[in-house]
């Protein structure tokens, strides 16, 4: 099932500064002082009343404590007093309480102790925490996984509005994890939850539209909610995006449009993203070109096993570009993107060394030291080291070191005198 990790709570865990908990049985002049962001008079106003033992202010002050309002910032001090709070039965303490085990934030991480706090308050009707124990059964952490339970709590969540819960429970009906498949269902949760401008929802009810999933494909309605979920920084949304503008998929083609979303998820980590950036780059596509940028979004793709970043180094590498050479030399080395095939490795290397480029001096004097790819010479090496330590490389400076103690003097002159 797709459901966004668990330590989403966070979110929530966050969003209450300046809101006073659901259960609060607090004076309206507290209340009123959060509204209007006047931390410390609603703190002159609680902290008696949490000292007496009022488990609302108690739980308000934990959460004052974790936010840093009117007071000095402290997940310990947050705990101490959601701790209390809870132990009274308050609800928005025990969701508090079993997030902050989930997260280790002020309590060591344990999520058989936050599973506890928060199923306590689940069972109060807590929504937010129907949604995380959802989430916990969903992942199976803390508790063994179990798909239908998750759903079971998703509903809970779900029909009191918490717009997370319905958008796993729409991923739910979508993907037949927990319930039976059932679209027409899947398409009204996610929108639920999307009208909520719940972010992953809108990427999921896009991509609903996009694929004529369980509706009319509507390219324009999937675009819509993509641009939503977009601008709100889900990557894979930002990286579809770059792929509309770049081939004017139900929208005008516009390349410079389509790299300034493919930079907004290869900056999250998107391989097709960064590798898509890579061939921009390379080529000049919707952005000035710039072969160094080419190497580093296209090395970045083919370290997360994506071919094609492999590939738009080698074309750089076949221009000639020793950056290029140098990288590819390192993709075939680690295996990054293909086979790793140490031979390939050294040609490339050797390649980016004859122009001298230091790192690749480096790396070709490593491969001769080890005997990778080719025979093994020390005098080879420290050829290759010495001619990257002459330009200030400090590693080669030291392989070169290490090197020369398993060669005489004779030897080392050689490789001073070999050609290079």
């Amino acid at each position: 099932m797709k459901i966004g990790p668990v330590h989403k709570v966070a979110v929530v865990f966050v969003m209450l500064a300046g809101v006073a908990p659901a259960q609060s049985r607090l004076p309206q002049d507290v209340q009123s002082a959060l509204d209007r962001k006047d931390y410390a008079t609603a703190l002159r106003m609680v902290r008696p009343l949490a000292q007496s033992g009022d488990p609302a202010a108690q739980s308000l002050l934990g959460t004052m404590y974790a936010l840093g309002d009117g007071v000095t910032q402290s997940y310990k001090e947050s705990v101490d007093w959601y701790r209390k709070s809870a132990a009274q039965g308050f609800s928005e303490a025990q969701f508090q309480l079993g997030t902050a085990y989930l997260l280790g934030q002020g309590a060591p991480q344990n999520a058989t102790e936050a599973l506890t706090w928060l199923r306590k308050a689940a069972d109060q009707g807590h929504p937010d925490a129907e949604a995380d124990l959802g989430l916990m059964y969903a992942q199976g952490r803390g508790v063994q996984r179990n798909p239908a339970e998750a759903v079971s709590w998703f509903r809970k969540a779900a029909a009191q509005g918490q717009a997370g819960a319905q958008g796993n429970l729409g991923i739910a009906y979508l993907t037949g994890q927990g319930v039976q498949r059932n679209y027409p269902e899947a398409l009204t949760w996610l929108r639920k939850a999307a009208d909520q401008n719940d972010s992953q929802a809108q990427a999921n009810l896009a991509s609903m539209y996009a694929s004529g999933q369980g509706v009319a494909k509507d390219m324009a309605e999937a675009l819509k909610w993509y641009r939503k979920s977009a601008d709100q920084g889900v990557a894979g949304a930002q990286f579809t995006l770059g792929m509309a503008y770049a081939g004017g998929l139900g929208v005008p083609k516009n390349e410079a449009e389509a790299v300034s979303w493919f930079r907004k998820a290869a900056d999250q980590g998107i391989a097709e993203a960064q590798a898509n950036l890579g061939v921009a780059y390379a080529g000049g596509l919707g952005i000035a070109r710039d072969p160094a940028e080419a190497v580093r979004w296209s090395s970045k793709a083919a370290q997360q096993g994506l071919p094609q970043g492999q590939q738009t180094l080698r074309g750089l590498a076949e221009q000639g570009y020793a950056p290029a050479q140098n990288e590819l030399g390192l993709s075939y080395e680690k295996g990054w993107g293909s086979l790793k095939i140490d031979g390939e490795a050294v040609t490339w290397y050797r390649r980016a060394a004859e122009q001298k480029l230091a790192t690749a001096q480096l790396n070709l004097g490593r491969m001769y030291a080890a005997g990778k790819g080719t025979r093994q010479s020390d005098i080879e090496a420290y050829k290759w080291f010495s001619l990257a330590s002459a330009q200030g490389n400090a590693d080669a400076r030291k392989q070169m070191a290490e090197v020369a103690k398993r060669l005489s003097a004779e030897q080392i002159a050689q490789a001073k005198q070999a050609p290079r």
